[in-house]
């Protein structure tokens, strides 16, 4: 039998909630999903003023990199005329293979997936690695205070 990690509803908040602040600071009306070690949404927030079309988008980066457990913008092996041209067909459409989807890993392993869209590939990425580092934080002042198992 297999065990897994995933994130909780807390996490994700708590990630959402560092990725919606740097999305403020760049002045940018971001959607932000955050997912499941197998991708499927924990939390979603559209930031006021946010397009409509972002939230489909950040939730299918969020499912691409915690599926395929690695960063959206590096399938450049998807282009025309590479191996794995047409992968963004498979699941209904749902893989993305653009900026703004990362995988979250503790431990090496993938516990889950931030997707954003709705700047250009710079704002979007920034919003990402603001939500993993407060992550990454949070773990380390759980570690230092004896919480971790």
């Amino acid at each position: 039998m297999l065990t897994h990690k995933t994130l909780s509803l807390a996490e994700a908040e708590l990630i959402i909630d560092a990725a919606q602040a740097k999305s403020e600071e760049m002045g940018v009306p971001h959607s932000i999903c955050v997912a499941d070690n197998a991708g499927y949404p924990i939390g979603l927030r559209r930031l006021d003023g946010g397009k409509v079309t972002t939230v489909q988008i950040a939730e299918n980066k969020a499912f691409t990199a915690a599926g395929h457990r690695r960063k959206t913008h590096t399938f450049t092996n998807t282009y025309p005329g590479e191996e794995a041209w047409g992968l963004f067909t498979q699941h209904y459409g749902r893989i993305t293979v653009f900026v703004g989807g990362y995988p979250i890993e503790v431990d090496g392993k993938v516990v889950g997936g931030i997707g954003v869209s709705g700047g250009n590939g710079e704002q979007d990425i920034s919003a990402c690695e603001a939500g993993i580092e407060a992550f990454e934080k949070y773990l380390d002042d759980q570690e230092s205070q004896g919480k971790m198992d």
